[in-house]
């Protein structure tokens, strides 16, 4: 992460994008995940694109700042790479073992 914050300009856009990556990596490092909105998001295909398309509008709102902005641009990437990814890229906790 550190690379990238000395390669990426510094912009308030490219800030809330980091922020957003090292969120997600932190989460993905921790065992305790049950403050993370994405992982309690069905992640069917059909859910996926929704959330996608939601990221989406987010990061054109002019509502937002050039953080928000670019945040909400760090979460459409992590579900776009998580469509690619298929189902069978996140773990399922109901799924049987052995089956």
């Amino acid at each position: 992460m550190d690379a990238a914050r000395t390669v990426l300009p510094s912009t308030e856009s490219t800030k809330g994008y980091l922020k957003a990556l090292e969120g997600l990596l932190l989460t993905a490092k921790s065992n305790d995940d049950k403050y993370l909105y994405l992982s309690k998001v069905e992640k069917t295909p059909k859910s996926l694109k929704t959330l996608r398309k939601e990221f989406n509008q987010q990061t054109r709102a002019t509502l937002h700042g050039d953080y928000d902005r670019g945040y909400f641009q760090a979460l459409e990437g992590y579900v776009r790479m998580l469509e690619r990814a298929g189902p069978s890229a996140e773990p399922q906790p109901n799924a049987k073992k052995g089956a």
